[in-house]
């Protein structure tokens, strides 16, 4: 007689059993609790201090007097920051007897063969002159002997930048760390620190450069470079050169770090570059440690005091100071592990490294016996029999909603994207969610189908199987690439088919352990309950049927699996009689049972698998989302990559449930449905551009010395300049035309049309003269157009007069050579082997007897030689009063020796240009002040809420002029 489940039973039934509400409300859980906690430890991050310590509030202090001005290389207020920081860290060295300073200002000079760090692909030859103006701090250590540590950061900004984060924020942690080092609670470090606050990082890593030509330099063998790249948020450990050093950022009381972002440099993925390229080039050791976000107020007005925020501050402050701390006190020999590093935080509270070759022999290991172990499982549950699935029913259908919700994904995606390129500039928010709705409905609507339509014995289980296999044969290919490229961003495979991968063996393990249904028996003998031996006997021989042995019920303890049919009372004793039925359709219905019965493995699986991998996809995903969104506005290629790491990060976000999607509640299922068509009709009316994430323009006027025009430059993603220049008063009133022109490969344009004329001088107006800011005039010439042999060079001399200047550009064409496509021709080489930057007189000197590479001669003249051609020369000088740049080519009328069809009677054109970059100064022109930059001023004031600007080039103004040689 059956009896009825209990209330304990029922209650862990309806508890713990695989139902639709149980699973909905941790999958629920999962998602949602993921998000909070990331929001809650961000927030815990930048929480700084109560009250706040003395190094934070002094660097502050700091910070708000640097970032008080736009302060470029190319400006005066350059110098004030200069002088700024000189007297405070003079004042805070002055309080320990081993801190030194040394002011490069008007002391170190030099030339560089330097390739373009913001261009890798770039093959153009360039020689760089340079003036620095670093400000450099030794702290001796208590063991001079050991390798020392430097510590880097730029005070330079942008043009258009207050400069607050971008690296206002690296100087102020470098202050911070000094008044540490140099308060009486703190010893003398056991190694020598030294800080370099260097100038013209933003134009050429210039700084570090000349870091590496100061005395100091051999000093030290690793490095922490403070960078930033965005406008507050935190600041995250994204590159290191190797593991050694970098398990030293276990210090870090606040850890943010993530390889992903180094993968996107070696990558080429991330073509800007940091101070860390030229420290690491030169055999230094260390990391690199920066802001990363909002791209869009990257080098604009709001990189402002108002843009960032003391737990910012704090944060950077804090991690440096603790990995600085930790390396310099290290009194062993650091790690000479220089293999690449793969590593990530936890919750800004822990933090995970290891090198590449560990990760890959844990790749290793995990491929080779995952699927073993697996296998050994399968074939014991096989010969078992306790789990009802055939070969050929049920293992196609998760491969098919993988794809088909891929595809579909990927198609919403595209469709997306062709309706607004840029609108994950604005909010990724919205289409992440959309996408993540759409894959999970998808894969939803399609299991859960055919669970109903064609049923198998725990499809979650089939599921888990097949998504092994997946990331398995994922897992093989990242690992060839950890071994071949030293990929340093595939942990997370690592981790998420590791975590697949114990899910599947243990539910192969739960159907090891669970008692087997007895095999079918063709006959069986009944009894007859309560009879002696004699009436059974003559039961037997006359009762004998085929029948089959009742298996235990998984449904539960107290009812049977098949129940007892056709029993009858016999002389007051019961007769139990099975039916005869065929083997067949005895294994039908235990089929049938297993279907119906409580499986209570499922709950360990999931709380194995879902939260954890969630918790990482979401992690990573969000972290290169907030990275890259933005760079959609720099052209249709990062539009079209960000959206696919978006559909990437959405159909993740989402895999993790398909083995149990076919169970969720409708309740859920209709809420995906709802936010899907919400995000999506967001994502498809939501305009662009906001004043939170607004458009930027980059900017520039220029003016050649022969047309006298004052064009302004604006560019930007193609569509959106024009309809805002048609507003622009200057415009109306003078009708002037715009002109654009669209780059189709990139998708932007560049607009040009004649504005607000610049005034760069104090004086008059004919001081003001676009004539008197630029002129070149030739000193000398050997040039004198005759035809001589390939191997006699001309040798030229020439004045730049120009004003109030700091940073000009030579750039060369002949009748065969033009530098501005010798970038991307390896066949063109430039006619020019010798440049010369003369302090005092012109000296003839036979290019022969000048030796390869940077040289100087007994009066100072700086030379540089290379046979392979010079294709531009970059001057940066500090002196704002010395009127004019002497500089001296030598050349020859071809530069292909050997080829006697090109004509050697060639003439050398030389191309100069010349930046300012102060914007938001005055000039008195006629005794009427006058700003410098109308133009830009006219910008600013009536361009719509959402728009910001950026310089386009070095400077601000740029003026042209050319002479034939």
């Amino acid at each position: 007689m059956s009896q009825e489940p209990g209330r304990i039973t029922k209650f862990i039934q309806s508890t713990f059993g695989f139902r639709k509400t149980t699973l909905t409300a941790l999958v629920i859980i999962s998602y949602i609790a993921t998000i909070l906690v990331n929001l809650y430890f961000d927030k815990v991050s930048l929480t700084p201090p109560e009250p706040a310590p003395r190094i934070l509030s002094t660097a502050w202090l700091d910070l708000q007097t640097i970032s008080t001005h736009f302060h470029p290389y190319t400006s005066h207020a350059n110098d004030d920051v200069h002088d700024y920081l000189l007297e405070r860290i003079s004042t805070i060295c002055a309080r320990k007897s081993y801190m030194e300073v040394d002011d490069d200002y008007d002391k170190l000079k030099f030339m560089v063969n330097q390739q373009d760090v913001f261009d890798p692909e770039s093959l153009a030859n360039r020689i760089i002159y340079f003036e620095s103006g670093n400000i450099l701090v030794k702290i001796e250590g208590k063991s001079p002997a050991l390798p020392g540590i430097l510590v880097s950061s730029h005070y330079d900004s942008v043009p258009t930048a207050y400069g607050a984060t971008d690296d206002g924020m690296g100087v102020a942690s470098m202050l911070g760390i000094l008044e540490h080092y140099s308060s009486d609670e703190t010893d003398q470090p056991e190694r020598t620190i030294i800080f370099n606050f260097n100038n013209d990082e933003e134009f050429g890593l210039l700084g570090a450069e000349a870091f590496m030509k100061h005395k100091w330099a051999k000093l030290v063998k690793y490095f922490v470079n403070l960078e930033g790249t965005g406008a507050g948020g935190k600041a995250i450990l994204f590159r290191s050169t190797d593991v050694g050093v970098l398990s030293y950022y276990s210090a870090a009381s606040r850890p943010f770090a993530n390889s992903l972002f180094q993968q996107g440099f070696q990558s080429g993925l991330i073509k800007s570059q940091t101070d860390y390229k030229v420290y690491a080039e030169n055999g230094l050791r260390g990391v690199d440690i920066a802001f990363y976000k909002p791209r869009s107020l990257y080098h604009t007005l709001r990189d402002s005091i108002t843009g960032t925020s003391l737990g910012s501050l704090w944060h950077m402050e804090i991690n440096a100071l603790n990995l600085v701390d930790a390396l310099a006190n290290e009194n062993t020999q650091i790690s000479d592990d220089t293999s690449q590093a793969v590593f990530f935080d936890i919750l800004g509270k822990f933090f995970f490294y290891c090198s590449v070759n560990t990760l890959y022999v844990l790749d290793i290991f995990i491929v080779s016996i995952v699927p073993i172990i697996t296998i050994i499982c399968v074939l014991i549950v096989a010969r078992r029999g306790t789990w009802y699935v055939e070969f050929g029913r049920g293992w196609l259908r998760y491969p098919i909603s993988l794809l088909a919700s891929y595809a579909l994904t990927t198609f919403v995606s595209k469709y997306l994207y062709l309706n607004d390129p840029v609108l994950l500039s604005n909010d990724y928010i919205s289409p992440l969610l959309a996408l993540t709705s759409l894959n999970l409905l998808c894969n939803y609507l399609i299991l859960n189908f055919l669970a109903w339509l064609r049923p198998v014995h725990d499809q979650k289980l089939v599921c888990l199987l097949e998504l092994n296999m997946i990331l398995w044969i994922g897992a093989i290919w990242m690992t060839m690439k950890e071994k071949q490229e030293h990929n340093v961003a595939g942990y997370s495979i690592t981790i998420v088919h590791l975590l697949v991968s114990v899910s599947s063996i243990f539910g192969l393990i739960g159907l090891i352990v669970k008692r087997r249904a007895p095999r079918y028996r063709k006959t069986i003998k009944p009894r007859i309950y309560g009879s002696s031996e004699e009436e059974q006997h003559h039961s037997d021989n006359e009762n004998s049927s085929p029948a089959e042995t009742i298996p235990e019920s998984n449904d539960s303890e107290n009812q049977p699996l098949l129940p007892a049919e056709n029993s009858s009372n016999n002389n007051n004793s019961t007769i139990v009689i099975i039916e005869h039925e065929s083997e067949e359709t005895y294994q039908q219905k235990l089929k049938h049972a297993a279907l119906q019965s409580f499986s209570y493995d499922w709950s360990i699986q999931f709380l194995i698998l879902v939260p954890l991998s969630i918790f990482l996809i979401y992690t990573n995903g969000e972290l290169v989302l907030q990275a890259l969104n933005q760079t959609v506005q720099e052209s249709s290629y990062f539009g079209k990559v960000t959206m696919q790491i978006l559909v990437g990060v959405a159909v993740s976000l989402g895999v993790p449930v398909t083995p149990f999607i076919h169970k969720l509640n409708v309740a859920l299922v209709l809420f995906l449905t709802a936010v899907l068509l919400v995000c999506s009709t967001v994502s498809y009316f939501e305009t662009p551009y906001s004043y939170t994430n607004p458009l930027k323009l980059r900017f520039l006027q220029s003016i050649d010395e022969t047309s006298k025009v004052p064009l302004v430059n604006l560019f930007g993603r193609a569509g959106y300049i024009e309809p805002m220049l048609r507003d622009l008063p200057s415009l109306k009133d003078s009708g002037s035309a715009i002109s654009c022109t669209i780059n189709n490969d990139s998708g932007t344009e560049r607009c040009q049309y004649e504005g607000p004329r610049p005034y760069l001088l104090d004086g008059t107006s004919a001081d003001n003269e676009f004539a008197h800011y630029l002129s070149v005039q030739v000193v000398n010439n050997s040039n004198n157009g005759d035809v001589v042999d390939n191997y006699t060079p001309v040798e030229v001399d020439f004045l730049i007069n120009v004003q109030d200047n700091r940073n000009c550009i030579l750039r060369f064409n002949s009748s065969n050579y033009d530098s501005l496509k010798s970038p991307h021709s390896e066949k063109m080489v430039s006619p020019v082997k010798l440049v010369t930057l003369y302090v005092d007189g012109y000296q003839s000197v036979p290019l022969s007897s000048v030796p390869s590479g940077y040289s100087t001669d007994e009066a100072g003249n700086h030379r540089f030689k290379t046979m392979k051609g010079i294709d531009e020369i970059q001057l940066h000088k500090l002196n704002w009063t010395q009127p004019y740049y002497h500089v001296g080519l030598q050349w020859l009328r071809t530069a292909f020796d050997d080829d006697e069809d090109i004509d050697k009677s060639t003439q050398l054109g030389v191309s100069v240009s010349c930046y300012w970059g102060e914007y938001d100064e005055e000039v008195r022109v006629d005794d009427h002040k006058v700003r410098k930059v109308r133009a830009l001023d006219e910008l600013i004031q009536y361009s719509p809420r959402h728009v910001v600007y950026s310089n386009l080039e070095r400077g601000l103004v740029e003026i042209n002029a050319h002479v034939i040689l």
